[in-house]
């Protein structure tokens, strides 16, 4: 009886643990580059192919902790970043220059979600 108590509490331990996992972005497809427009103008600013850099930033952001911006009044963001996986967009997102506080602090906005991430990785161009 103490085996099948021990296995029960190891199991129910397991699962919790991977609960608190967090998996944000729910990416089928690897990030192959991201397109950085300003946001106002749709203007292509850059595009960041540095493999390195690109699977830190999805690697950070999926595992961030968010904060929902879905009743706030705030600023739109600096560039609009397009997640690519050749030419098809995976996910788009705003990002600011500066870091803001939006019930988290960050740089990295989910416009579709209103969900704001926990992340001041600045992006590598400008």
């Amino acid at each position: 009886m103490p085996k099948i108590k021990s296995l029960f509490v190891v199991l129910l331990l397991s699962f919790i643990l991977i609960g608190c996992q967090n998996n944000n972005l729910n990416l089928s497809e690897d990030v192959s580059s991201i397109e950085v427009y300003e946001w106002s103008s749709e203007e292509l600013m850059a595009t960041i192919d540095d493999k390195e850099f690109i699977n830190e930033l999805v690697k950070e952001l999926d595992n961030a902790k968010t904060g929902t911006t879905s009743n706030m009044d705030f600023e739109s963001p600096d560039f609009r970043l397009h997640f690519k996986s050749g030419n098809e967009t995976l996910f788009e997102m705003g990002y600011y220059k500066k870091v803001i506080n939006l019930d988290v602090e960050g740089r990295y906005w989910d416009f579709s979600e209103d969900i704001m991430y926990n992340s001041e990785l600045q992006l590598p161009f400008e």
